[in-house]
């Protein structure tokens, strides 16, 4: 089997048919609603959206193997905090969701000068904005504590994204204070579950979980990312270290030669470090989310390594001096 099949069917596994359903009606809901209201705006949004999957399947964006799971965290929260899950809820929560992703996700493009396109449907952020929030007023009144978890962590999440782009180096301090709360939003509809079920106590073992994953899931864009970001000019914590290690080299250089080796062992410590969090969450969609995620690592190292090794022996064959036959 190949081993894009079989990282593809080790995904699948931990998406089963009822969590994709509920993916898919949070997407069809969001265009319907949107076609409904503003189709003039939907039209564009859902060329947007379709773009973004690598399917052209909006819902298909959300279940990649690979892809920070803003939809998986709140359904197996649920899962492990529930006794019986509200089918209305957890879709009004994975509505929600999908509607603060793309409302940051459509800011960020525009900030990293990555957005053409998105500037033409900039208005609609008002929509996602207002149906990601107007969903929990179903379930919190005013002076529910959930709010105020909602608004510290929403407001951090944009604060960042702001922050960000006046940022030329990324050290270590702003890659947690600035880079990890980009992320910060995932921790509402985590906690929305928790305050649903009366699992309160919980929330502070899922939230310190996310907050970890967040931070594992940056470092390996950043690695992953590392040439696209160099060549779009874009700010990142791993390219701000290559630059400060590299000394006479190019940035590539010093990547090709130890900073990726050093990043894959990074990810892995990280990784190890993850998984000790996982135990008081009683979730076994976590373990194998994270067991696939080992996977698809070693898959990447295995395909990059082969490659920076091509470069090498080549720059190694450039440097072999001539030598003139005989007359």
């Amino acid at each position: 089997m190949h081993q894009n099949e079989r990282l593809n069917n080790a995904s699948r596994s931990i998406c089963n048919n009822e969590f994709e359903n509920l993916v898919e009606d949070a997407c069809a809901r969001l265009q319907a609603e949107l076609n409904m209201r503003a189709p003039f705006l939907g039209k564009k949004v859902s060329i947007w959206m379709s773009r973004l999957s690598p399917t052209g399947k909006a819902s298909e964006y959300f279940l990649q193997a690979h892809a920070f799971p803003f939809l998986g965290l709140p359904w197996w929260a649920a899962n492990s905090l529930a006794a019986h899950l509200e089918q209305e809820f957890i879709g009004d929560v994975l509505y929600s969701t999908v509607n603060g992703y793309y409302y940051i996700r459509l800011i960020d493009n525009l900030m990293d000068d990555h957005g053409t396109f998105e500037l033409k449907i900039l208005p609609a952020t008002a929509f996602f904005h207002t149906e990601f929030q107007a969903v929990y007023h179903k379930y919190f009144a005013a002076g529910h504590p959930f709010w105020e978890v909602f608004r510290s962590a929403w407001f951090s999440a944009n604060d960042a994204v702001t922050r960000e782009l006046d940022l030329d180096r990324i050290e270590r301090e702003e890659f947690e204070l600035v880079t990890l709360a980009k992320l910060a939003g995932v921790i509402i509809p985590v906690t929305a579950v928790g305050f649903r079920y009366d699992a309160v106590e919980h929330l502070r073992d899922w939230e310190r979980f996310t907050r970890q994953l967040a931070r594992w899931s940056q470092m390996e864009d950043d690695l992953f990312d590392w040439y696209d970001d160099l060549c779009h000019g874009k700010t990142s914590y791993f390219l701000s270290e290559a630059k400060s290690r590299k000394g006479s080299e190019t940035v590539a250089g010093w990547v090709i030669r130890e900073g990726f080796q050093r990043g894959l062992e990074t990810l892995r410590s990280e990784l190890h470090l993850l998984r000790r969090l996982v135990a008081p969450l009683n979730c076994p969609d976590v373990v194998r989310y994270l067991d696939l995620r080992e996977t698809i690592l070693e898959s990447q190292k295995t395909r990059i390594g082969q490659a920076f090794q091509i470069l090498k022996d080549v720059e190694k064959l450039t440097e072999r001096p001539t030598t003139r036959s005989p007359d």
